[in-house]
């Protein structure tokens, strides 16, 4: 014991010179309409020879293999006297090989082909995208790392076409580690309009159109949903929060309308016809603000607070979480009761049933192969086919948000109102926050008993197993 406490002091001092000594990264983009950007990483000190530059296959919450490595090019590095190493792509994984025994790597540059990537990544919210006027760079997209320093600090130089704003999720350009860095996104360009909207967590609007937009109206319906997820979950874990909101002309075979959670920030790639107006109906404003509200809502589930596959995230290789149900669940039924504690009780109620109806028939309509899975099942099968086959992703999330609506009512029925589902959340984001590690599922009732007072293991268990039995084989 007493050698490990004299070590205690040792770690924020070892933070601290890693925060002295970042790795440097320098993204440029000299030339409207360009189609590629570069990146260099320089290294604090020089590291030893043979490393591997590793680019990423997928992303937090995306559930999917996409290979953001098939469009990096001119891969070189260099030595701490500029002599050229050696770079060979490994044939199977998304690594490079840097230099040979007895070499030391001081520099990597690499470029990546965006227009590329856009033409073959069907999704838009998993590509980065340029315009004439606008670029839209995911983090994970053009960053990778030297694999063994993902955990040092980062400073990120941005530097873009001639007199072309830009804008980084990045708090002051610095990261904490490279997970921090691949979940950012870099804005740039003067077709972009970016506005700020104060409030408990400052929002960022930064809009890029390819057709008429009241970006004022989109702005209150962000405020607003903002608002109520912060006061839901009741902290303020991040310094601001930025939406990228891409109103597109769709590529053909090319899939939109989706959106997509970062740390502190979202991506809504949407078709132009998606775009709300004066004359849109209160229908379709709520439906934006709820949109909103979702992906906002994931900044605290699962950013926060995650099940086991979450983190610590593999980069490289779609990971197998048995916890989509509660990611994608539970944060959005975060969403509705949050915008439903604006309403009064009618309207709340109705706006619930409203959210809730389609998910019970969705569940109910499923095929009997989707309902004899249990839960996890479903989940893992949805960690790679999440949007893919879109019948897992919808079943995994509307089964979850029915389990946390069942436990919402049952707390606020046994405690007369006077505790809810958000109370049990919030308990579980301050054991996330002191623990650092995945909740196991068997253990939710337990946290969720001691913020409430209620237990629902048996609401669990029973969401957990499959919806129908399987059949009997023939004997």
């Amino acid at each position: 014991m007493k050698a490990l406490l004299g070590l205690l002091p040792l770690l924020p001092v070892a933070m601290a010179a890693q925060a002295r000594n970042p790795v440097h990264y320098v993204l440029r983009y000299p030339q409207a309409g360009a189609p590629d950007v570069s990146v260099t990483i320089t290294l604090p000190e020089p590291a030893a020879a043979p490393g591997s530059l590793v680019m990423p296959r997928n992303y937090p919450g995306g559930y999917e293999q996409v290979p953001y490595d098939s469009f990096v090019t001119h891969v070189t590095a260099f030595s701490p006297d500029n002599k050229t190493l050696g770079a060979a792509k490994e044939p199977f994984g998304p690594r490079w090989t840097l230099g040979r025994t007895g070499e030391r790597i001081q520099r990597i540059e690499y470029s990546v082909d965006i227009a590329r990537m856009e033409s073959a990544i069907r999704s838009a919210v998993s590509a980065s995208k340029i315009r004439p006027g606008y670029a839209g760079l995911l983090g994970y997209s053009v960053f990778g790392y030297l694999d063994g320093l993902a955990d040092r600090h980062i400073e990120l130089r941005v530097e873009g076409a001639p007199n072309w704003p830009v804008v980084t999720t990045l708090a002051s350009s610095t990261a904490a580690d490279y997970d921090t860095l691949a979940d950012s996104e870099i804005l740039m360009g003067p077709d972009m309009k970016v506005s700020k909207l104060p409030g408990r967590i400052p929002l960022v609007m930064a809009i890029y159109s390819e057709g008429p937009v009241d970006a004022g109206l989109e702005g209150r319906l962000a405020r607003e949903a903002l608002d109520l997820v912060q006061e839901y979950f009741g902290d303020q874990p991040f310094p601001r929060y930025t939406v990228q909101l891409e109103l597109l002309h769709p590529l053909p075979g090319h899939d939109y309308d989706f959106s997509q959670e970062h740390t502190d920030s979202g991506t809504f790639s949407l078709s132009v016809s998606a775009a709300i107006t004066a004359q849109s109906t209160t229908h379709r404003r709520d439906g934006i603000r709820f949109n909103y509200a979702h992906h906002m809502a994931h900044c605290w589930i699962p950013k926060r607070a995650y099940g086991a596959g979450y983190r610590p995230f593999n980069w490289e290789m779609t990971p197998v979480i048995d916890t989509i149900w509660f990611n994608e669940g539970f944060g959005r039924y975060a969403a509705i009761a949050a915008l439903a504690s604006a309403m009064p009780p009618a309207d709340a109620q109705a706006f619930r049933n409203g959210q809730l109806d389609p998910l019970r028939r969705l569940v109910d309509s499923a095929p009997a192969f989707l309902r004899r899975m249990p839960l996890d099942m479903l989940s893992r099968e949805a960690s790679f086919l999440y949007a893919e086959d879109f019948r897992t992703g919808l079943n995994v999330f509307s089964r979850g948000a029915l389990m946390a609506a069942e436990m919402d009512d049952r707390i606020r029925e046994r405690t007369g109102g006077a505790k809810s589902l958000r109370d049990a959340l919030r308990w579980l984001l301050q054991w996330s926050a002191e623990n650092r590690r995945p909740f196991e599922p068997e253990d939710l009732p337990r946290y969720f008993a001691a913020a409430t007072g209620v237990d629902t293991a048996d609401i669990l268990a029973r969401w957990m197993q499959p919806l129908e039995p399987s059949p009997t084989p023939l004997k």
